[in-house]
């Protein structure tokens, strides 16, 4: 398009929606003009028979435009060049197809791209005096939703997919019937097969069929270029992601899922079509042909395939999601411990977090508990490990050897793992979350507490309990919470201070002295040096200097008997002791001890008792009443769970 052409001599406005080549053949036989000299009057090239790329002609001019080009139609139409831009496929790029720019070609690997070629609404070519609209060329269109009926793939008569090839230019077009070249030569100028399509015969929807709020739903999210609905709701989407999410639930469905299943899931009509096409379909022979990594072939395979994947993905919760989507993997494999969290990556590019999340949370029952951790399973939207290095070293920081105390209350099942067991293992899940860590580098960046076999033993014991989603929730909570905020105490430097001086007989000799509190003869020392050193340190005390002299059954059993001694002015005066401590280590700005807000854990169903429900005055006079005091204690407070 060089020279500027003429303005035409009769104006038609395009419909709405209405498709480039469409309103070309509409203007042509308005204008009662072969077609090839419309296009030449508006200074399109003509074709030759090859080296059309060299010449900048794109296959089809209804895929792109150029500036230039745009602005030459528009100037002999006088159409707004918007408008005319509006009337081409790129109107849709980035958001249901992607167009190569340069080459102006429609890239048929993602987004269901379909390059050439499209399907019609025989009712809507009847309503229209046979003007075919943009969206019939869209590899996600496969029913009208004005008439309810499913889109025709192709001319019934010769049984070619229509506009597909460029229209003949020696012929003034005749909208509504099939433009495909005759199948015999004929000696006159012919539009094509000349077939009326208007009298196509498709499937019927009935009103509110499932096909059909498919359909709206895909317009939906390409004319608005984002997809807020369903799982959607909580993250929306660009339109191209959320498209690459259904694509990929739909290619899989048309390739993995077996007919037994696929006729359970959608609607009897089109699945009962999809499964059985017509005997010697050109069609439903190029259907066979790696099914789902393009476009189908056909309306009611797309149909079938989106009616499926958004089955998935209507629902609000990603986790509702996940049980439709178990559902499908399961009749797709026949062990899902087959599937991985990373199989997904094979179904297509540019898929969203949030389809990722559906999957993660459809595999959760099938993962241990440590991946469980690893993706956030129980989070509102599980997903896949990302933390760098540097971000767990910097949530070890942060963490105890030994889980908060308050925490491992709530957390630890009656009746089952020693807490002294449990702390470390607790502690060292939190590395877990969200990282690629593995289970003896958590245990080893904590202090080697506990160890990578213990962890793994453990929660596979907590796996089996009723509580653990709910456990795994606060313990993703809190990974959470500890990565957004400050926390007072740095854990990796209290492990590494040197603990030779804490508490000397002398300071121990004047708290008892101030307090009133008998000093014992030694071993009662070393027990109280042990439990500041754990309370500082965030160690456990047997790590502590002395720990367990003299045998470690009557230093436990010792130990038992100390914490009934300990009053509170006891308490104040060794925190005074560990704030004294610390100073020495140059370290004035952190407290002795430190907890995250147990309002983390609020609304879930823990195992543990709240001990902020625990009347305390009461709690004094059952200890101070009976000869063992805390089994009496805690059998009387919360049934032996305290």
């Amino acid at each position: 398009m060089t020279a500027v052409p003429r303005t035409l001599p009769i104006r038609l406005d395009p419909l709405l929606g209405e498709a480039l080549d469409s309103w070309l053949d509409a203007l042509a036989e308005r204008l009662n003009t072969p077609f090839g000299e419309v296009m030449a009057h508006l200074g399109f090239p003509v074709r030759g028979r090859s080296g059309n790329q060299l010449r900048d002609i794109p296959p089809d001019w209804t895929i792109a435009l150029r500036e230039q080009e745009t602005a030459a139609v528009a100037h002999a139409s006088g159409l707004a060049p918007a408008v005319i831009t509006a009337m081409t496929l790129a109107h849709y790029d980035q958001r249901a197809l992607r167009v190569d720019p340069e080459r102006r070609h429609v890239n048929r690997r993602v987004l269901w791209g379909r390059a050439r070629g499209s399907r019609f609404c025989p009712d809507c070519l009847a309503d229209s005096g046979g003007r075919w609209k943009l969206t019939w060329r869209l590899g996600w269109s496969f029913a009208c939703p004005t008439h309810r009926r499913l889109l025709a793939d192709c001319c019934p008569h010769c049984e070619r997919v229509q506009r597909e090839r460029p229209r003949s230019g020696w012929a003034i077009p005749q909208p509504g019937t099939c433009g495909n070249p005759p199948s015999r030569p004929s000696a006159e100028p012919s539009g094509g097969c000349g077939f009326d399509l208007t009298q196509t015969r498709t499937l019927q929807l009935p009103s509110g069929h499932p096909a059909l709020t498919a359909q709206d739903r895909l317009l939906e999210i390409i004319d608005s270029g984002t997809a807020a609905f369903g799982t959607y709701s909580a993250s929306p989407q660009p339109a191209q992601n959320a498209l690459a999410d259904i694509r990929a639930i739909g290619g899989r469905v048309l390739a993995d899922l077996p007919a037994g299943a696929l006729a359970s899931l959608a609607p009897s009509d089109i699945a009962e079509e999809h499964l059985a096409p017509a005997p010697g379909s050109r069609l439903a022979s190029r259907a066979v042909e790696r099914p789902g990594f393009m476009a189908p072939p056909r309306a009611v395979s797309t149909a079938v395939a989106a009616t499926i994947a958004l089955r998935v993905l209507e629902h609000p919760d990603v986790h509702a999601a996940g049980e439709v989507m178990r559902g499908l993997l399961e009749a797709m494999r026949e062990e899902l411990w087959q599937v991985s969290p990373t199989s997904i990556d094979s179904w297509g590019r540019g898929l969203s977090p949030v389809l990722n999340a559906v999957h993660l949370a459809a595999l959760a029952p099938s993962l241990r508990p440590s991946e469980q951790l690893r993706f956030r399973t129980a989070s509102a939207m599980p997903s896949r490990a990302n933390l760098t290095d540097t971000e767990v070293t910097r949530r070890a920081r942060k963490v105890p050897s030994m889980f908060w105390p308050s925490w491992v209350v709530r957390l630890a099942p009656p009746d089952s793992v020693y807490p002294r067991l449990l702390a470390p293992v607790l502690a060292s899940s939190l590395l877990l979350i969200g990282s690629r860590t593995s289970l003896a580098a958590a245990a080893r960046s904590l202090g080697e507490v506990t160890d990578g076999i213990d962890i793994s033993r453990i929660l596979q014991m907590l796996d089996d309990r009723p509580h653990w989603p709910n456990t795994t929730a606060a313990l993703v909570r809190l990974a959470g919470y500890l990565d957004a905020h400050d926390v007072p105490i740095d854990y990796q430097r209290r492990r590494r201070l040197d603990y030779t001086g804490l508490l000397p007989h002398e300071r121990w000799s004047e708290i008892c002295q101030r307090t009133g509190s008998p000093p014992g003869h030694g071993r009662r020392e070393q027990i109280v040096r042990c439990w500041l050193f754990q309370r500082i340190s965030g160690l456990p005390a047997e790590a502590a200097q002395g720990f367990g002299s003299g045998g470690e059954a009557p230093f436990r059993a010792e130990a038992a008997r100390v914490a009934l001694l300990k009053t509170p002015e006891l308490a104040a005066e060794l925190d005074r002791a560990a704030r004294d401590y610390l100073a020495g280590h140059g370290i004035r700005d952190e407290p002795v001890t430190w907890q995250p807000p147990t309002a983390l854990l609020d609304g879930l169903d823990l195992p543990g008792p709240d001990p902020a429900r625990i009347d305390v005055p009461h709690l004094h006079s059952l200890v101070r009443q009976r000869k063992n005091p805390v089994q009496y204690a805690a059998e009387r407070l919360s049934g032996g769970r305290l």
